[in-house]
């Protein structure tokens, strides 16, 4: 196989089936009605890497997110921990035979057979400095984290659009590498540092290359990005990588090292014709979903 083949191959096996996204549609649209029939519920929506198509297959490994903004001054002055038991109670009532319905972070987790979904309670907000946007729970404090999903998808589709739709498949490609060895990055914040790498007011590159330049491009630059503070691009003033501390900054650069090294040796053994080299290279980047030559 060429090396143009394969890595085509490596984005299909990145995507979701037609029936994997029939489940989806099914599975959110149910809970978001019984929802809205049993709370204030003023809005919801899709959010996340599924609304951004960088989500990535298998979908048991997968979490699907939906926002629920509920009423302000119905549910608000309840306090954030509250809000989420509130939510959970009611999923508990609608869902009664799902293994697990648990609060988890910044929602309620419901796991269902073949994949989960993070539903993530919100009351509508505008900030005099961050505009609009949504404040979530924090079970952690029991307080608020301001944030704007809806702002991370116009940013996403814009910088998707200026690169000619090559930047959702290389954030993909770089989701599967970050599962293979063992997630030293959190999901967003990969493409948070994917927007950055590949800027829309940059010159390089207007249109990107290759599938295999573009991911040997971003762990080139993220190696050097990682250690630094990342804004959250919807302007929420959040360090998005904040959570990396210590040695987990030191692990997540030395992943984001070897996979370049593997990448720059991979490109040379494709050059010198040496492409089951090449292959086996790009494999341990990648992993199973690199596919057999």
């Amino acid at each position: 196989m060429s090396r143009a083949g394969a890595f085509e191959q490596l984005r299909r096996n990145l995507e979701l089936t037609g029936l994997q996204q029939s489940t989806v549609a099914a599975r959110q649209e149910d809970l978001r009605g019984a929802l809205a029939g049993d709370l204030a519920v003023r809005d919801s929506f899709l959010t996340g890497s599924y609304v951004r198509q960088t989500l990535i297959g298998p979908l048991a490994k997968a979490d699907v997110d939906v926002v629920v903004v509920l009423d302000t001054r119905t549910y608000a002055g309840r306090g954030a921990r509250s809000v989420l038991e509130m939510v959970r109670r009611v999923l508990l009532r609608t869902y009664p035979s799902t293994p697990e319905i648990s609060r988890s972070g910044q929602a309620v987790t419901v796991s269902f057979r073949n994949f989960a979904v993070d539903v993530v309670p919100a009351f509508k907000q505008w900030h005099w400095w961050h505009g609009d946007g949504y404040r979530i729970c924090d079970s952690g404090s029991d307080g608020w984290i301001f944030t704007n999903p809806k702002k991370h998808a116009e940013i996403s589709s814009k910088v998707n659009l200026f690169h000619k739709g090559a930047v959702v498949p290389c954030i993909k490609q770089l989701k599967a590498w970050n599962r293979t060895v063992n997630r030293p990055l959190r999901s967003f914040h990969i493409e948070v540092l994917a927007w950055q790498i590949f800027d829309t007011s940059w010159w390089w590159p207007s249109q990107m290359g290759c599938d295999w330049e573009n991911v040997r491009y971003f762990f080139d630059k993220a190696r050097e990005s990682i250690p630094g503070r990342q804004p959250d691009p919807a302007g929420t003033g959040k360090d998005v990588g904040a959570y990396l501390t210590g040695q987990a900054i030191s692990n997540a650069v030395s992943k984001v090292t070897t996979a370049y090294e593997r990448c720059v040796r991979a490109e040379r053994e494709a050059d010198a014709g040496r492409l089951d080299a090449a292959h086996e290279a790009y494999r341990r980047v990648f992993g199973s979903y690199y596919p057999a030559t």
